[in-house]
């Protein structure tokens, strides 16, 4: 019985999404907004949808991390090398003001230089420029949902 009942909800969810933009229902920038800022997820541009897709390419082969020990380690912490960041801390927007920290302690020259030494071609001053970016959008975490 609650197999069945499942399968109603999922039906029903699946027929009025279907429907929404029919009848005039969809939701808008402003219901994201309002639904999603407690977790700290703001929208995309449509330019930002397109661009996703090519700045998460990295393979962790770990080349970028070559020569950055000095760096992470002067860092106390806050950057742990480009490897980490393209795999982890740009991937999670709620993340993104403590990914723009560790960006800090990187430059975009320097990213440049690693980006010629990247076989999957990561924009990597992309990556940094999207987080920085998102990062300024971010309601500060103090404000956050518990819960």
């Amino acid at each position: 019985m609650e197999r069945l009942h499942a399968f109603l909800l999922l039906g029903l969810c699946l027929l009025k999404s279907l429907l929404a933009p029919l009848l005039g229902a969809r939701r808008g920038l402003g219901d994201f907004e309002r639904s999603y800022a407690p977790d700290r997820l703001p929208p995309l541009t449509p330019h930002e949808r397109r661009a996703l897709p090519t700045l998460s390419g990295c393979i962790a082969c770990g080349l970028c991390d070559l020569g950055e020990g000095l760096r992470a380690g002067r860092s106390s912490g806050v950057y742990d090398g480009p490897m980490d960041l393209m795999l982890a801390s740009s991937r999670s927007m709620p993340d993104f003001d403590a990914a723009a920290r560790s960006f800090a302690a990187v430059s975009d020259e320097r990213l440049a230089e690693l980006e010629l030494r990247c076989p999957a071609r990561v924009p990597m001053r992309e990556v940094a420029a999207f987080v920085r970016a998102k990062s300024a959008e971010l309601p500060s975490p103090s404000r956050r949902r518990m819960g």
